[in-house]
């Protein structure tokens, strides 16, 4: 357990050194929120005048409109990882990129930004539909649906880990994205790729110790309902900045390691063993 939390510490640390020579890769995930927040209110006023149209065709109507906010919300956040990911890149080249340039560069991959969304959103969809077949189960079967269903969903989480890269370096559509990524992940991934992917473990923990310290200090303050409040607002903003931050941060790492992988080079920043043991291959057993 300790190995796996120093492990985990030492990519978080090599991570956001490579960040902070960057700092403009803030600024995507920044955007990204703004433009989410922005389509979502968009989006909400046609569904409101349409509601009574929609209600009227059942269920399709529903998935209808789910599938269009589904294909926004992964038409904006796979933009700005494109942009992400160029940044990175050309940093690992010992380049710097211009936050113009990379967003240039992602309207250069338009389409195939566009093509990647939809596949995304039907994925989305197809989960969510499943999910409701779930609910209609009942009792231990929806229990064990649902199980199903997540694991389905970390399964395609993992399998496209390195899409956008693919798609970055080697100006391919999805579906020659997704075979480069498990292609990818054939070359380096070991049983124990959970296990030292530690930059989930880190953001669980600043996220638990976020909530944990917010809620103390929330409780410590009830009796003055200004200053718990405003405990509580900076809390969440803290928790929003550490998403935002660890966005980044998954970038630059699956970055560097689809680099390593297909490039035989250790990425700027990054150090050999760190490189090598983070998909590290499990060991035989001897008998």
């Amino acid at each position: 357990m300790s190995n796996a939390f120093s492990r985990s510490w030492e990519i978080t640390k090599l991570t956001f050194t490579v960040m902070k020579k960057d700092k403009k890769l803030f600024l995507f995930p920044l955007f990204g929120g703004i433009f989410s927040l922005l389509f979502l209110v968009a989006i909400f006023w046609p569904v409101v005048f349409l509601g009574s149209a929609i209600n009227s065709l059942g269920g399709l109507g529903l998935y209808g409109v789910l599938f269009v906010i589904y294909l926004g919300l992964a038409f904006i956040s796979i933009f700005f990882n494109v942009c992400t990911v160029y940044v990175i890149k050309q940093r690992f080249e010992g380049k710097t990129a211009r936050f113009g340039e990379a967003i240039g560069f992602a309207f250069s991959r338009i389409h195939l930004v566009f093509v990647w969304a939809i596949v995304s959103a039907i994925v989305g969809l197809i989960l969510r539909i499943l999910e409701d077949a779930a609910e209609n189960i009942g009792g231990l079967g929806e229990i064990i649906a649902k199980i199903f269903i997540g694991m389905l969903g970390t399964a395609w989480a993992i399998l496209t880990m390195f899409v956008i890269p693919s798609m970055v370096y080697e100006n391919v559509g999805p579906f020659k994205a997704i075979k480069r990524s498990v292609q990818t992940i054939n070359k380096t991934w070991g049983e124990s790729l959970v296990k030292y992917y530690g930059l989930g473990i880190m953001q669980f923990i600043f996220l638990l110790l976020t909530v944990i310290v917010t809620i103390v200090l929330a409780v410590l303050t009830a009796p003055i309902p200004a200053l718990m409040w405003a405990i509580i607002i900076l809390g969440v903003v803290f928790i929003i900045a550490i998403l935002m931050f660890f966005t980044v941060a998954n970038a630059v790492f699956n970055t560097a390691i689809y680099y390593y992988a297909e490039k035989g080079k250790v990425p700027v920043g990054y150090k050999e063993e760190v490189m090598a043991g983070a998909f590290a291959k499990k060991q035989k057993k001897q008998y």
